[in-house]
């Protein structure tokens, strides 16, 4: 009975819907048996609103999975005039990921997408879908032109009010797209940007952890990321503290904090984890590096206001480098943009003027603050001193 049909026709010119459909559903889904009976009830009754979050609701629940589509077509379908049309598209998207073969979700989705052009944001959501299901075609290229159509839609609209999950959707595909093709920086910002506009609340762990996973690599094998910050401050990667990925959080604090000794005790606790992550495993002296770059982030964000000019040797002792390769160290974080400064190559010393900014824990948000109170401190005894220099002047004339 829940076989599903050719994909070749119209989703909303559909027979309209007969209340045996959901009387067989009932008999053959007893755990959901109260729910269905509910859309009947409100189906019957000609509750648009309340129907639609009825369905929106069920949709999500794993026990209809296998029924998600027929009642699309038997339900939704015949009254999609009567509903909100983002409503209709956001059920088309679950609906197309309960069906296996990409091309037919790729039709499903295309289909209900050119039945629903007339409304923006709806279409925008399909059409986001569907660069999804192209994507797992392996036709890259053209999935990343459908994107670029769907950014070009978000962006003429900035300034108004699109809905959230549309958003969600884009920054999800768009962060998909940037993992198929291994664009970690793109990927690392562009998922940070879905977990903003997502509801966790409604993401299973299952979903978050492999969020977080991802997201903490990209973070490492970034050649732009040099703090964490705001990912160690969502939510979402405390996921990951309840399964057999922990390491990874605990990998990402280190690294965050510069600290060389615990990283590198970690890579020899979790040698066989790292091992498991071909990525990782193949980018041991990159990350190495990278700990010693965001060591030196975390010194230099640490040094009183008046210490802004370096020896060398300072920073070979807090970064763990030779001396002789401190040097290029800082040449490194100066290429990258994540310091500003001027080299005195014969003094061996380093003026810093500018360190990147950071997304702050609350350890450091308090060494800042105790930063903040010794500036102020210094300035007042500067005030003090010219005033009382000033004074002095005028009682010598």
């Amino acid at each position: 009975f829940f076989r599903c049909p050719p994909f070749s026709f119209l989703l909303l010119q559909i027979t309209p819907c007969k209340m045996e459909f959901l009387e067989s559903l009932r008999a053959s889904h007893a755990s959901l048996s109260g729910d269905l009976l509910e859309v009947s009830e409100l189906r019957s009754r000609n509750l648009w609103h309340e129907l639609t979050m009825k369905l929106l609701a069920l949709s999500e629940k794993p026990e209809i999975r296998d029924a998600l589509l027929p009642l699309f077509q038997n339900v939704v379908s015949p009254i999609a005039s009567k509903l909100k049309p983002l409503s209709v598209a956001r059920l088309g998207v679950t609906c197309s990921e309960t069906i296996d073969d990409p091309a037919a979700a790729q039709s499903f989705v295309s289909e209900l997408a050119t039945a629903l052009k007339a409304e923006p944001q709806a279409f925008t959501l399909l059409r986001c879908q569907e660069a999804l299901f192209i994507l797992k075609q392996n036709h890259k290229e053209q999935a990343e032109d459908v994107l670029d159509e769907c950014k070009a839609f978000l962006l003429r609209h900035e300034a108004q009010d699109v809905e959230a999950v549309v958003h969600a959707t884009y920054f999800s595909c768009q962060a998909k797209f940037h993992k198929a093709t291994q664009q970690y920086d793109e990927f690392y910002k562009t998922a940070l940007l879905y977990l903003a506009y997502a509801d966790l609340s409604r993401l299973s762990v299952e979903v978050q952890q492999g969020w977080a996973f991802d997201i903490g690599v990209a973070a490492l094998l970034g050649e732009k990321v040099y703090n964490f910050g705001e990912l160690l401050g969502n939510p979402v990667i405390k996921s990951l503290d309840e399964g057999d990925r922990a390491w990874v959080h605990n990998l990402l604090r280190a690294c965050n904090k510069g600290d060389l000794q615990t990283y590198e005790q970690l890579t020899k606790q979790y040698s066989s984890q790292l091992a498991s992550v071909p990525e990782l495993s193949r980018s041991a002296a990159f990350l190495k590096r990278k700990v010693q770059l965001m060591a030196l982030l975390n010194y230099l964000f640490n040094l009183n206001v008046q210490s802004t000019v370096i020896p060398f040797a300072s920073i070979a002792e807090k970064t763990a480098t030779n001396l002789d390769q401190v040097e290029f160290l800082l040449l490194k974080a100066l290429a990258l943009g994540i310091i500003k400064g001027i080299i005195d190559q014969v003094a061996q010393t380093v003026s810093v003027t500018w360190v990147q900014a950071r997304v702050l824990d609350r350890e450091e948000i308090r060494a800042l603050c105790g930063k903040l109170s010794t500036w102020k401190d210094h300035i007042r005894q500067t005030l003090d001193s010219v005033s009382a220099t000033t004074a002095y002047l005028q009682a010598q004339q």
